[in-house]
């Protein structure tokens, strides 16, 4: 195996290296960056409710756009940071978001700040501070082409690792329109399930990046080889917005107090558990690591349920004290069908049920409003 492939200890006495400090530092100003950009979207969507008949499709609000771009640039930060970071450091790392969120939305949007967030939050850090601290011995991977191909991608653990992750995605996307209304873990972990491939993706695309650009080794005209560049930027895009929409449909079916826990649980363990399996990222690793590493994961998840527990009961409904369910019993006759006196208000109905499940939606690592949203198909 070639060196280059290999995870180098850093100097003694050195915890990291500059480079995995920038991917710490970048993956935590990302997420708390994405954080920010879901609670500005957010106020975006408060603000035009309060207008009333008057609001405005929130697609034509430039504040929810600028909320847009600065998700995409935290977003882009995030994958960067993989490049020059572990999989394993940064995903879990993500729990920033969650803290920031909190944050947030108690000092700039009016939202309650309850005694378990302190106690949310404090474990949000400890448990990062655990994980950085664990993983502090090994530097990231850059390999050619050649040599991801001969040392990663077709090794029997990682050819093993993706069958089995196919049939798992297959088995819940079959079963996702029975059970994914029921229980929160079916469209969370379909998500996380297709996500990883996202982040695993994007830490050989950004090692063939950095020696195309730091290094002056171009890996994208190298010959037949030079199409897998290119095909892993493929599977970063679509498995990013494929894994996006069972997120968003989570977040329709059930409270976000339920998602964003379950999500953060589900995500990370299978990013940890695929880079260990197809980067080898714990090779070599003291057993005292590994046992920091992971008692640091299981903190941040109970500081991530804790901060995200009943936080949707207690923030504000954007549709006031109206029942969705008694406005669609309203409509419910004969007269509500098309061309009938209530066709308006039929058509009204619709547009309030929507705006639940887009505002519900909008929330993805913060905390929106409302309750479960009436059951949709997909």
């Amino acid at each position: 195996m070639s060196n280059s492939t290999i995870p180098s200890p850093t100097p003694p006495g050195v915890l990291y290296d500059d480079i995995t400090w920038f991917g710490i530092c970048l993956a935590i100003v990302s997420n708390a960056f994405i954080s920010t950009s879901l609670n500005v979207q957010k106020w975006a969507h408060n603000k035009n409710e309060a207008l009333g008949d008057l609001r405005k499709p929130y697609t034509k609000l430039p504040v929810w756009w600028f909320g847009t771009a600065m998700n995409a640039i935290g977003e882009l930060g995030n994958l960067v940071a993989y490049g020059y970071a572990e999989s394993t450091v940064v995903a879990p790392i993500g729990a920033v978001g969650v803290l920031c969120s909190a944050l947030i939305a108690t000092f700039a949007l009016g939202e309650p700040f309850r005694k378990t967030d302190v106690v949310g939050i404090l474990c949000i850090i400890v448990g990062v501070v655990l994980i950085v601290w664990a993983k502090g011995t090994e530097a990231v991977i850059e390999p050619t082409v050649e040599e991801a191909i001969r040392d990663y991608f077709i090794k029997p653990q990682s050819i093993i690792y993706t069958a089995l992750s196919l049939a798992a995605t297959a088995v819940l996307y079959k079963y996702r329109t029975v059970y994914g209304d029921k229980y929160v873990v079916v469209y969370t972990t379909l998500c996380s399930l297709i996500a990883q491939w996202t982040v695993l993706g994007c830490k050989t695309f950004m090692a063939f990046l950095r020696l195309s650009v730091e290094k002056g080794n171009n890996q994208f005209c190298c010959g037949v080889t030079a199409i897998v560049p290119w095909i892993m930027l493929l599977v970063i895009v679509v498995c990013a917005v494929w894994s996006l929409h069972y997120l968003q449909m989570a977040m329709r079916y059930h409270n976000n107090n339920k998602v964003i826990p379950t999500y953060y649980a589900t995500f990370t363990l299978f990013c940890i558990f695929g880079a260990a399996v197809v980067y080898r990222e714990f090779e070599g690793a003291s057993a005292r690591s590994i046992v920091t590493f992971f008692l640091g994961c299981l903190v941040s998840g109970v500081g991530v349920f804790t901060v995200s527990k009943d936080r949707d009961s207690e923030a504000p409904n954007f549709l006031g004290d109206t029942d969705l369910r008694m406005i669609e019993d309203m409509f419910d006759d004969d007269n509500s069908r098309p061309g009938g006196k209530s066709a308006r208000g039929s058509r009204r109905f619709v547009e309030l049920e929507e705006l639940n499940v887009r505002t519900t939606s909008s929330g993805n690592g913060s905390e929106a409003g409302g309750g479960d949203s009436p059951r949709h198909s997909e």
